[in-house]
């Protein structure tokens, strides 16, 4: 879906604080508040936005450990592909699941209050999945410096078109 500059305008306003009424909406981006209900339904039927979510620091909630496990998995079929995946979307502690290309098959995120806790939950993937796991890897996050900013690729994404058909 094309994004005109209204768009951008709304997005980005909620990027920042999605719980902003629609008259804040308004007057934080000069749209008029029908235009912006308009403009919303719209973005919610294509799809460019799925859901209004909160984003929870773990830290402040007593969760400081931010891990990304790889996994590269070995005797793999269709069944016990999906139970490893069920299994891991079932732990509260994991966080995120995605199936990845590359020299690893799977990422997931564990969010702990501590190490031993990390390594409790790795261990127990371990033992259930030795069958699969060929391979595992992990980096713990120590800071981000940046987070979902899909505007700023919206934006470079219009350019890169733009240069390449004015070459034509």
């Amino acid at each position: 879906m094309a994004l005109d500059n209204k768009d951008k305008k709304i997005l980005n306003a909620l990027n920042e604080n999605a719980r902003l009424s629609i008259a804040n909406l308004s007057r934080e981006t000069g749209i008029k508040r029908d235009s912006i209900l308009y403009r919303l339904n719209k973005l919610k039927k294509s799809g460019v936005i799925k859901s209004f979510n909160q984003i929870l620091d773990h830290n402040s909630l007593g969760y400081p450990i931010n891990t990304f496990v790889n996994f590269s998995l070995h005797n793999l079929n269709k069944k016990n592909e999906d139970e490893f995946i069920s299994f891991l979307k079932s732990k509260p502690n994991i966080t995120y699941v995605a199936k990845t290309t590359g020299k690893w098959d799977l990422m997931v995120s564990i969010i702990t209050s501590d190490l031993n806790q990390f390594d409790k939950i790795i261990s127990d993937v371990r033992v259930k999945f030795s069958k699969i796991i060929d391979k595992y890897n992990y980096s713990s996050i120590i800071h981000e410096h940046k987070s979902h900013d899909l505007i700023g690729l919206i934006d470079e994404t219009k350019k890169t078109i733009r240069r390449v058909g004015n070459k034509k």
